[in-house]
Parts: C-alpha cells; structure tokens; sequence
C-alpha cells in the first residue's frame, strides 16, 4: 500500500480519501519501476503523462476510427478541470461537445497541450485530500465516475498508440 496515512488511526473517510487520491495518481503519473500498481501496466509509462511523453504530435493527431490521442487528451483534459473547478467552488458550462474540439495538433500546440493535461491532474491531486467530501452524494458520484471517466480514456490512449506505432490493429 503506497498510502502516507496510517490505516489503523483513520477514520474511513479519510482511508477511502487517500486510497481514491492513490489511485488517482497511479492513473495519471503511472508508478515508479518496481512498485506494485492497481490499475496501470507499472512504471511511469504506465500512467497519462508517460504515455503521452514520447508521442509526436503527428502520432497524436493520426485518426483511428474516427478519434485521436490528441482528442482523448484534450477531453480527459476538459474533464479533470471541469472537477478542479467544482473543487474551487465553481459551477462551469459543461460542454462536451467543445471538450472533443481538438483534434489535430502541431509540435508545439501538443506540447501545451501535455503541458495543460500534467497542469490539470497535478491540481486534482492536491485538491483531493483538501476537498473531497464522501459524505456528499454528488461529490461520491463525481469522484467514482471521473476516475473510471480517467481510467477509459488511459486506456483508450494506450491502445490508440498502439495502433499509430504500428503495434495492433
């Protein structure tokens, strides 16, 4: 267990709330080599930001059934600051359609964009143990649906980038 807070002392609130920020972390920053993982193949590469490090912005704007890597980022992206803005008590527009506008990216608008997905999971994480309230049934809700929200599309990316290396089809 890669948790900082002793189970033994905490309430299940504040367990839940670590675990679920655990988790969260692997989905995103992958785990270092040689750590067990949950939900990720292991390593850094594991994670969001590791499999979309080496990817070129021509392999991430490359259509495989209809999508792109550069989409999903870009919507997972709109997702986790649509969450990190109901943590700073925020009720924004939710627009899927516009979360899906990016498409296709050049070198340096898929650097930003990398830049802004690491920006936005790097603020939901501080923000979990700070403000995430179990006992809210739309902040359970939330929570359990943008990690398995989080989840699909790590997924869907590992697999789009598969297939624009050549690996699947």
């Amino acid at each position: 267990m890669d948790t900082t807070i002793n189970p033994t002392e905490a309430t299940a609130e504040e367990l839940l709330t670590t675990l679920f920020a655990d988790r969260y972390r692997e989905l995103l920053e992958g785990m270092p080599d040689g750590d067990p993982t949950w939900v990720t193949n292991g390593g850094r590469e594991g994670g969001v930001y590791g499999t979309l490090a080496d990817l070129t912005a021509e392999e991430a704007s490359r259509e495989v059934a209809g999508t792109t890597i550069a989409a999903h980022a870009e919507h997972l992206r709109w997702a986790i600051d649509l969450v990190n803005a109901y943590f700073e008590g925020e009720t924004p527009p939710a627009s899927w359609a516009e979360s899906w506008s990016v498409t296709v990216v050049d070198e340096p608008a898929w650097e930003a964009l990398k830049a802004r997905v690491r920006r936005a999971g790097d603020r939901l994480l501080a923000a979990i143990p700070a403000k995430h309230s179990w006992r809210e049934e739309f902040a359970a809700n939330g929570a359990l649906a943008g990690y398995g929200h989080a989840a699909y599309h790590l997924g869907a990316m590992r697999q789009l980038k598969k297939v624009v290396r050549g690996g699947a089809r």
